[in-house]
Parts: C-alpha cells; sequence; structure tokens
C-alpha cells in the first residue's frame, strides 16, 4: 500500500478529507505524514479525567515517572473510505521513555459518523524522570496509506472517548504502571522487614550475652568475680527481658501496618511475653541457690 507524501496529505486536508476544516495546521506536514496536535481537553492526567471541553488547567502537561496518561487531539478525524492510518510517538519522546499503550491503526471512514471525534492515545513514562509536554509539541504522528476494498462498518460504536473510558473502568490503577506498582511493593516491603532485621541484630546480641551467662553460671564459683556469682541470674533475667522487648517492638511495627484492629492482640502480647513471663522466670530465679548464698 501507497504512503502518501506531503504534497497528497495537503491535497486531501484542503478536500475536507482526513481532519475536519479548521482542526489542522499546514505546518505539522512532513515529507510523509503529518504532526499530531495535542488537545487540552479529553485528557486523564494523575488519574484524573478532562472529558471534552474541560479544559486542562495548567501550562504543562507532567507525566511522572511510571504513570500513566491519556492524551488527544486536536484534530477532527474525517477519514475517507480510500486510506487508513498508522499512529505512534515520534522519536524525540518515545526516546526519553514516553511509550504508547494503543492501538496503531486508524480505519478507513473512522470520524464519518461522529460529529467531533478524534484520536486518544494512553502513554506511559517509563522513564525516571518527568516528562513534561507543551501544546506546541509535536507528540504523535500519523501516516496515509492507500485502502483498498474497504467497506463501512455495519454496526455503529461509541465514541472515543466513552470507549475509552469503559476499558479504563476493568482495572484497579490506570494511573500507575505495573512495573512502578511492584516497585512501590518492594519497597514497602523493605519497609516491614526493616523491623525484624533490627530485632534480629538484638536477638542475636541477647542470645550472646545469654550463653555467656549460662557457661559463667555453670562454671566453678571460685573462679567467676564475686560480683557475678551473686548477680548471675539476674544478668540472665535482663537478657531474657531484653529480648522480650525486642520481640515487642517489632510487634508494634507490624501493627502499625495493619491498623487500629490490631492493638487488642497486641496488648495481649505484650501482657503475655513482657508481665507474665518475666514473673514467673523471676520467682524461679529467687529460690536459685546461687541467689540464697
Amino acid at each position: 500500500m501507497a504512503v502518501l507524501g506531503h504534497d497528497e496529505i495537503r491535497s486531501r486536508l484542503d478536500a475536507g478529507e482526513v481532519f475536519a476544516l479548521d482542526t489542522w495546521d499546514e505546518n505539522r506536514i512532513k515529507e510523509a505524514s503529518y504532526a499530531l496536535t495535542l488537545a487540552w481537553d479529553g485528557l486523564v492526567i494523575d488519574g484524573r479525567p478532562y472529558p471534552p471541553d474541560t479544559m486542562y488547567p495548567h501550562s504543562q502537561i507532567r507525566i511522572e515517572p511510571g504513570k500513566i496518561a491519556i492524551l488527544s487531539t486536536k484534530e477532527v478525524l474525517r477519514m475517507p473510505g480510500d486510506l487508513s492510518g498508522k499512529v505512534g510517538v515520534r522519536l524525540e519522546f518515545a526516546a526519553v521513555g514516553l511509550l504508547g499503550l494503543m492501538g496503531i491503526q486508524v480505519d478507513p471512514y473512522y470520524g464519518l459518523d461522529k460529529p467531533k471525534e478524534r484520536l486518544y492515545f494512553r502513554v506511559a513514562n517509563l522513564s525516571n524522570e518527568t516528562i513534561r509536554l507543551q501544546s506546541t509539541d509535536e507528540v504523535f504522528n500519523i501516516e496515509l496509506h492507500e485502502a483498498k476494498g474497504a467497506t463501512e462498518p455495519k454496526t455503529e460504536k461509541a465514541d472515543g472517548w466513552s470507549r475509552m473510558q469503559q476499558l479504563m473502568r476493568t482495572q484497579r490503577d490506570t494511573s500507575w504502571t505495573y512495573l512502578t506498582q511492584i516497585e512501590q511493593k518492594a519497597k514497602e516491603t523493605e519497609e516491614r522487614f526493616q523491623p525484624l532485621i533490627l530485632f534480629g541484630v538484638v536477638l542475636v546480641a541477647v542470645t550472646v550475652l545469654g550463653v555467656i551467662a549460662t557457661v559463667m553460671i555453670n562454671t566453678d564459683a571460685s573462679d567467676a568475680p564475686r560480683w557475678f556469682a551473686n548477680w548471675g541470674y539476674v544478668v540472665l533475667l535482663v537478657t531474657f527481658v531484653t529480648g522480650a522487648a525486642s520481640v515487642a517492638l517489632l510487634v508494634l511495627a507490624e501493627a502499625s501496618h495493619r491498623g487500629a484492629p490490631a492493638l487488642r492482640l497486641i496488648g495481649r502480647f505484650l501482657e503475655c511475653l513482657i508481665i507474665r513471663s518475666p514473673v514467673r522466670l523471676g520467682r524461679w530465679l529467687l529460690k536459685a541457690p546461687l541467689l540464697q548464698r
């Protein structure tokens, strides 16, 4: 299929084909394509929709890293039956991480049955930096191809904005890419495991201290310092309490992620771990032979 060049594109536009009159710009006609114009309505930015005729209130469109947006064109489509279009993101924007998440085919007769039909593009920013778009930027391109034997659609379709909204309703979060959601979950998991890592370090230290205390208690008391002979079991008690406090801190950190309903469970846990268990251990230690000397 032949691709229309500059002069043929201009001839078709002058005849009111491809785009409605007064919606296209002759300066955007390229050697063998047309650079589409960004509209400032018919958008979804940061998950917030701006339907047709509802203008976006800012002077530039910002697409943050990992976010998805829906953009549209100023040009109103009037595709004739003998032409089809191929659309895509222009190189200068694709090179900085703007990815098109849409079909590339514009069928013959597209827009002829609707007075203000335009093209809608769902895009994602896969870069690490914010992509800023101005109204004058040439973000998308359309190539026009000859189409032979095309037939008119037998069933009427909803307009592009309505179809885009219907597709978006099937997704829980349409403003973030899957890769960004994975990154967020990884950060949340890392934050949740930080208390566990701290607890592990404290637990190892407490365990080592407990082992040292136990070994010294079981050795010949005559070789041990007098203060340790009197307070060895106290050291063991302090070791246990320190370990219990570390576990309690871990539970509190986990509860902060789960909200208020976990407070009752925390209270019961702390009562068993910090109050009842040390009390029982203290009673046993008081009966120990070493402390009765």
